[in-house]
């Protein structure tokens, strides 16, 4: 067995074990829920009527669902058995098999989609993070967008303010932990595997000339990271105001390269000779 696939069947088994809780911990996290309207805001603004999007790492299925009730065609994939299932239950609730489905599937066997076309490809909420390589990930998406197309994606940078600034609380480990080339050690559900993080440059770099980055936003900068769950609760004014401010700065250098995460958008224009 590859280090790949221990890696993946550890991804598979930690996020079935949190699909029994994720839907009610977001629901109760201010920060979370900001993060992803900003995300969301961001998707529209680079969608166009009509769009057939691929998403990747679809979770329990929140952001494939808000999609489709905007009118948006969706074929969502996962890795982890759990989020698949939760998926397929909330589209019966829904009612909406005739605007979603769904495929289990790793983003590093996107082959598995060929020939099929797709006009936007997004993955949230660091889910490409799971990937020792990003461009073993992104050197499918030729392959699966329409001339024109556009990929967004949602991914944790290694440069994250609310973190190093646990430097100051003796927290260095942690602190530095996303410097980690080699990638650093997560913990989710009580199962361990590893986390990579990208930059804004990074992406560029695993990205082919056929593609040109458009948008740049940091994603919690100011704001803290959802896991801050007290601070959350302590200073509901404060968090607002941090709120704002990175709604008003995070679009700009040098905010637009740093936070917990990065939202990135590039667009798909294949030379012809």
């Amino acid at each position: 067995m590859t280090l790949t696939q221990q890696q993946f069947d550890r991804v598979n088994l930690a996020f079935t074990k949190q699909s029994e809780i994720y839907d009610e911990y977001e629901s109760t996290n201010k920060v979370l829920h900001w993060m992803r309207q900003q995300v969301y805001r961001v998707a529209l603004k680079y969608l166009n009527e009509g769009d057939k999007i691929l998403e990747l790492n679809s979770g329990t299925g929140t952001d494939a669902i808000f999609f489709a009730k905007n009118g948006f065609n969706v074929l969502a994939t996962d890795l982890s058995d759990g989020m698949i299932e939760k998926i397929r239950n909330k589209i019966l609730k829904e009612k909406l098999s005739d605007k979603i489905r769904v495929t289990q599937c790793s983003f590093t066997e996107l082959e598995k989609l060929y020939p099929e076309k797709f006009d936007f490809i997004f993955s949230n909420f660091g889910g490409l993070n799971c990937a020792d390589d990003l461009s073993e990930v992104i050197k499918h998406f030729p392959n699966l967008l329409n001339k024109g197309g556009r990929i967004m994606i949602v991914i944790m940078p290694p440069f994250c303010p609310w973190e190093l600034v646990q430097i100051f609380r003796g927290k260095i480990k942690f602190a530095l932990r996303r410097f980690n080339k080699t990638g650093a050690a997560s913990n989710v559900e009580g199962i361990q595997f590893k986390t990579f993080y990208y930059s804004a440059g990074d992406f560029k770099k695993s990205l082919s000339n056929n593609f040109k980055v458009i948008y740049r936003q940091g994603l919690g900068i100011f704001t803290p990271v959802p896991q801050m769950e007290k601070f959350q609760k302590r200073f509901p004014r404060l968090l607002k105001l941090l709120n704002r401010t990175d709604e008003k700065l995070s679009r700009y250098f040098p905010f637009n390269l740093t936070g917990d995460h990065l939202i990135l958008v590039a667009e798909y224009n294949p030379k012809t000779n």
